[in-house]
């Protein structure tokens, strides 16, 4: 009977440390990064790129950029791995055990951040 029970709670503490993005609970990042480019000219730096983002426990997904601009993109898919979600002039894809976010342009450049929660 302790056998059992032991199982029980070793399997509940697995599974609730298992349950990440598909969670109830809402989940706020900070990301920053960069556009990443081929280094044609070293003496100029890519433009830093901060955003705040809000995943919603209803799997709505808030973006602020750092200049304040407020996104809301659509969710295209969200699995225990991956977010992918998309707005007018990006693509995004966040990768929830690493906390990569790559943002692909419509206009071509590729950028890479990383989010940490806040």
């Amino acid at each position: 009977m302790v056998q059992i029970a032991r199982l029980a709670a070793g399997s509940l503490i697995m599974l609730t440390t298992m349950v990440g993005p598909g969670g109830a609970a809402e989940q706020q990042f900070s990301c920053k990064g960069q556009v990443v480019q081929e280094m044609t000219n070293p003496a100029v730096q890519p433009k830093p790129i901060d955003l705040n983002v809000k995943l919603g426990d209803t799997n709505k997904l808030f973006i602020t950029t750092g200049d304040g601009k407020m996104l809301a993109p659509r969710i295209t898919s969200n699995n225990k791995i991956q977010l992918k979600f998309a707005t007018k002039e990006f693509v995004g894809e966040y990768f929830h055990y690493t906390g990569d976010l790559f943002l692909i342009y419509n206009s071509g450049p590729l950028a890479r951040l990383n989010c940490s929660r806040s």
